[in-house]
């Protein structure tokens, strides 16, 4: 075997030994969070035709270990992850000033401080003035951005040493880029910040209250500012007020995808600080506009770099646009947030009429072919017994239709013999007829009885099955999302994995598995109404039909004629 073979096999190495190993770079979005630049796996041989058999099984478990790293910085949360990570740009500015408003509640004795000697007083309001005259250069002055910086340490970024010449000091340092937009907002609050305290510190001495209003530093100022705070208040508290309400009922996952893009470009276009009573159609409209100039996934392309910096970047390149379908979709949020102010009692009531849009299908979905299934299995079999729901959830999908999220949420005792034949009983209910808490269905026809395919019993399913418990899941590794549903994370796995290994067509995507059983269905000569009643697509006429255990064996009988062409699913070893 020459070069041409191992160019096959990227990251397969040998050492002086003659053992071979796998390295692979750690991804860009992990860079922080693992410590080390590549991972290094031995193959244990200086064999190379061992080390080829061996390959498949290291990359699974290194990728494997990214998903691990990926899941922990998902539970994080968004600006734990981002820190973590050294990410600050990822943050948007409600987020930097919820992390410049834990560094003040912790800062609150510096605001207060004590004496016990009345004629060190004068002392101390000369020392707090100078301090004042220190700040006043806002986030250029070394004192704010070492404040700032110490700042970031704290809230748990990602640190590095500080090198001079040969020498390293011992003090961490952020890991950040102090030329992005972000770095510098965040300066410039840390400077708000200090040159309040340093007002309250003097009132505090002086027993008055000239320190003046700040909405984030000394939003309680009796000024007369107050009573018209309430129907002045700024888009940065409606960002915050929407998001920990919709967290708390949605989970933060969710409402930082569809909504934090969205108060990102509010932010910028019109300035988090502007009033939300002031709002207008027209600024709608300039929100609009600015999503009509943007790429598709502007953040990640270019996360160095603002959104108005991105979008002239666009323009100037005359980069692709974001689809009608993704505009409309945040347009949506938005009138979602505003109606919600509206019904808060924030002052405002905009007509969104026309500025919505509507939502069409873009990408016509497909079924895989035969020897896309064989790349495709051949990729998963490596995870069968280390994680055996990255091989069973789409072999079960492409053999019985069923839904990503029916099959993430079994349990043990859902796989049935029913009349003698092996089923999946896809129901919201156990054996004793009790409701179980955390299965959801799409539709009441989605609940029915599918017999397992002779290609999942060839491959070891049933064997698979006696091995768990079954007052337990079938698969208790995958956990519930912030949508509350088991295949959250499965179905981001599996959109990562496919594109891995090549499958990077739109028209390809987990629910290509029920568009081929529906196609292999027609392929079989399965009439209609049965075809419908295996894939739950049956009205609640048919499904009460279909659902009853008598109907298994017509079920059965239709589901063995399926056939997927040349693929056949590997089976155990």
């Amino acid at each position: 075997m020459g070069d041409e073979t191992l160019a096959r096999y990227p990251g397969l190495y040998a050492r002086e030994s003659g053992v071979w190993y796998v390295r692979k770079r750690v991804p860009v979005d992990l860079v922080g969070v693992e410590k080390r630049a590549s991972l290094r796996f031995s193959l244990d041989t200086a064999d190379l035709r061992t080390a080829i058999k061996r390959y498949p099984f290291k990359l699974a478990e290194i990728e494997s270990h990214f998903d691990k790293l990926r899941e922990r910085v998902r539970i994080m949360g968004p600006i734990a992850g981002a820190l973590a990570l050294g990410k600050l740009e990822r943050l948007r500015h409600g987020q930097i000033e919820a992390v410049v408003s834990d560094w003040w509640r912790r800062r609150e004795e510096a605001r207060r401080p004590v004496s016990e000697e009345p004629e060190e007083i004068a002392a101390i309001v000369a020392d707090v003035e100078h301090d004042a005259r220190h700040v006043g250069a806002g986030a250029d002055c070394m004192v704010v951005r070492s404040a700032a910086d110490r700042l970031l340490v704290d809230a748990g970024i990602a640190v590095r040493p500080l090198r001079v010449g040969s020498i390293t000091a011992k003090v961490p340092q952020p890991d950040v880029d102090r030329g992005s937009t972000s770095y510098r907002y965040l300066c410039e609050l840390v400077a708000r910040g200090l040159s309040a305290e340093t007002a309250l510190a003097k009132d505090h001495f002086l027993s008055r209250s000239d320190a003046p209003y700040d909405p984030i530093f000394n939003p309680d100022v009796s000024t007369g500012k107050q009573g018209s705070f309430v129907n002045d208040r700024r888009l940065a508290d409606l960002f915050e007020a929407y998001t920990a309400e919709r967290t708390a009922l949605h989970g933060e996952q969710s409402t930082e995808k569809r909504y934090g893009f969205v108060f990102r470009i509010m932010a910028e276009v019109l300035g988090s600080d502007k009033s939300v009573s002031s709002l207008t159609r027209a600024d709608c409209v300039k929100v609009l506009t600015f999503l009509k100039r943007l790429p598709p996934n502007a953040s990640k392309r270019f996360p160095d770099l603002s959104l108005t910096e991105v979008a002239e970047l666009a323009d100037q390149q005359s980069l692709p646009r974001l689809a009608p379908n993704s505009i409309a979709s945040y347009m949506q949020a938005l009138a979602a947030v505003l109606r919600w102010a509206e019904d808060a009692g924030w002052g405002v009531a905009i007509n969104m009429r026309d500025l919505t849009g509507s939502r069409e299908a873009t990408v016509k979905r497909r079924g895989f072919r035969p020897e896309e299934l064989e790349g495709l299995f051949a990729s998963l079999t490596p995870f069968r017994q280390a994680e055996p729901a990255k091989f069973w959830v789409p072999a079960l999908a492409l053999f019985t239709g069923a839904r990503a999220g029916e099959l993430c949420q079994l349990r043990v005792e859902d796989v049935e013999e029913v009349e003698g034949v092996k089923c999946l009983n896809l129901s919201l209910f156990d054996k004793t007829g009790r409701r179980v808490e955390d299965k959801r269905l799409k539709t009441k026809a989605s609940e029915r009885y599918v017999p397992l395919h002779p290609a999942l019993l060839d491959a070891g399913f049933e064997t698979f099955v006696r091995g768990g418990k079954e007052d337990e899941r079938l698969f208790p590794a995958l956990e519930r999302g912030p949508d509350e549903r088991y295949s959250h994370g499965f179905s981001k796995w599996f959109g990562r994995h496919k594109k891995r290994i090549g499958f990077d067509e739109p028209a390809l995507v987990f629910h290509s598995f029920r568009h081929g059983f529906r196609d292999a269905c027609r392929r079989a000569e399965i009439n209609e109404e049965t075809a419908q009643a295996l894939g739950g697509w049956a009205s609640e006429s048919q499904a009460a039909r279909y659902g009853d255990r008598g109907m298994v064996p017509v079920l059965d009988r239709a589901i063995r004629k399926l056939d997927f062409g040349s693929f056949t699913l590997p089976q155990a070893k």
